[in-house]
């Protein structure tokens, strides 16, 4: 039976879509947390960064990574905690990690990301949008999946001494059926769904419309990048 964990690790248009906001340059250094299947790791040494690290809990995305981007760190831990202890680094990113957090334990976890952040480091995140559709269209939102929209966001942010500088809105209703079709072949059928690349087409041209405001073409995945007020952690 195929790992249900390693099933839709493609790379997707919305990870195309965040590597395209994050704004790697050479020579940085970069915390990515709960990594996944390494995307971001390959994107980011590609771009030149100097120190790639990657957070992971799960052991088979862990050996993955390790396997498919042998010049990233990769570090097993739970990410709720001790990232601090990891060093300083000019990029912290958090892509689709937040929601599934215990509720409430946001704050705490920005406090531990905005501590691994240089002095004008960023922070990088990306969360579900909380719109109309993009609630309705999720099954796990009626399991408890969190959205957020940009107001709690910035509060949560704002709570652990952190600003919102860039927000940006991307995903629409190709990206929600495509969801939803993962999810049936993901956890009934235990397979990669069918028509991927077809629904995946569809999915990067919503992406790449992406829009600084929430619409009907861009309610489904919402970007931010935050930095520590004043510049400095």
């Amino acid at each position: 039976m195929e790992d249900r964990i390693l099933i839709g690790q493609r790379t997707t248009g919305r990870w195309l879509f965040l590597c395209s906001m994050a704004g790697l340059e050479p020579g940085q250094t970069v915390l990515d947390i709960a990594c996944g299947a390494g995307w971001f790791e390959r994107y980011a040494l590609e771009r030149g960064c100097a120190r790639v690290v990657a957070v992971e809990l799960s052991d088979a995305l862990a050996d993955l990574v390790r396997r498919e981007v042998p010049a990233a760190e990769v570090i097993q831990m739970d990410a709720t905690g001790g990232l601090r202890e990891l060093g300083k680094f000019d990029r912290v990113c958090a892509f689709d990690f937040l929601e599934h957090l215990p509720r409430g334990g946001e704050v705490g976890f920005l406090h531990e990301a905005a501590a691994a952040l240089e002095p004008g480091g960023d922070l990088l995140l990306s969360v579900p949008y909380r719109s109309v559709l993009s609630c309705a269209l999720d099954p796990a939102f009626y399991l408890g999946h969190r959205h957020y929209d940009l107001a709690r966001l910035e509060r949560l942010l704002s709570d652990a001494g952190l600003e919102v500088t860039r927000a940006a809105f991307a995903g629409g209703l190709w990206e929600q059926l495509s969801l939803i079709w993962l999810y049936v072949f993901k956890w009934v059928f235990r397979r990669e769904m069918p028509l991927a690349d077809f629904l995946e087409g569809r999915r990067r041209a919503e992406y790449e419309r992406w829009s600084s405001r929430p619409g009907l073409g861009a309610f489904s995945t919402m970007f931010v990048e935050a930095r520590a007020r004043g510049g400095f952690c």
